[in-house]
């Protein structure tokens, strides 16, 4: 279902004390001060942990306590920074962190979270719960990560990457309205997909003459997408890449020159499972990666 929210603007941010998370809270404030936004902290203490599997019971109140803690000094840091107490709300919640968030999504313009590797410093692997919010949130996921430093100034290029086959094409309006509030320049980059190759069996590589057709082809299509979306956003700076290769491969080298990356996913119905792409960026992406879910998963949501 896609939210009804009518209020005023919400920034809702997942926050756990991680590095990654506080990233996440250092992102969420710049978001609300460039937008006159509230921003609401949301702690889910993972009810899964309370008992484990070794006989080892934990006490929720002390977990809670701890938390509330936490949420407290968080707190403390977004007024310093100049966002005042009224614009600022907070919920500890017992439950399924991506369960909760994906809940409070309807009531916020965007979500913001950590990445949550494996380890600190490790990119091998992107945190379940962004992978379960990025698949079923009810506004657009921007994932960030502690190992990917924020811009030294404001934003300066943003990317879109864009999926001639994708049906919702929410995706780039999202992008193309958030370069035309922060005034910056969009690349719009749409990769042509190599040949595939797995272990058991490959797919005959295209010869340069077809890549080049097919870029061809693509480059047609995204200029004529272009076209309606320049009338809808008029003003907005952009520039197109179109290519041939690994779309996640491309992508994740791509996103070594931006300060955003929007993809548009499709979540697969009914465990809103995102694709391989979406989850190699958010793994691997240098910069924060902003995932819109496409109308019709929206629809299902």
């Amino acid at each position: 279902m896609a939210s009804n929210y009518a209020g005023p603007p919400r920034i809702l941010v997942g926050y756990d004390g991680s590095d990654d998370a506080y990233a996440a809270l250092d992102y969420g404030v710049n978001e609300a001060l460039s937008t006159n936004a509230e921003i609401a902290l949301i702690y889910a203490v993972d009810d899964t942990v309370l008992n484990s599997v070794w006989g080892v019971v934990f006490d929720p109140e002390e977990i809670k306590q701890d938390a509330s803690d936490m949420i407290a000094e968080a707190v403390g840091e977004i007024e310093e920074r100049g966002i005042p107490a009224e614009r600022v709300r907070t919920e500890i919640v017992l439950g399924n962190p991506a369960s909760a968030l994906v809940k409070y999504s309807e009531f916020a313009s965007r979500v913001i979270l950590g990445r949550c590797s494996l380890s600190k410093g490790e990119s091998q692997f992107v945190g379940s719960t962004a992978v379960g919010v990025a698949g079923a949130a009810h506004c657009p996921v921007i994932v960030v990560s502690a190992s990917n430093p924020p811009p030294e100034q404001a934003f300066e290029r943003m990317g879109v990457g864009v999926n001639i086959e994708a049906k919702g094409r929410r995706g780039l309006p999202w992008a193309m309205d958030e370069a035309r509030r922060l005034g910056t320049h969009l690349q719009v980059i749409s990769v042509v997909k190599s040949a595939a190759r797995s272990r058991w069996r490959s797919a005959p590589e295209l010869t340069q003459e077809q890549q080049d057709e097919a870029v061809d082809v693509t480059r047609i299509r995204v200029e004529s997408i272009m076209r309606s979306m320049n009338e809808k956003y008029p003003g907005v700076d952009s520039s197109m890449d179109i290519c041939y290769g690994n779309p996640v491969d491309t992508l994740v080298r791509r996103s070594q020159e931006l300060d955003l990356l929007v993809l548009e996913v499709q979540s697969s119905f009914p465990n809103n499972s995102v694709g391989g792409v979406a989850r190699g960026l958010m793994a691997h992406g240098h910069c924060p990666i902003a995932l819109v879910r496409s109308k019709d998963s929206a629809a299902r949501g």
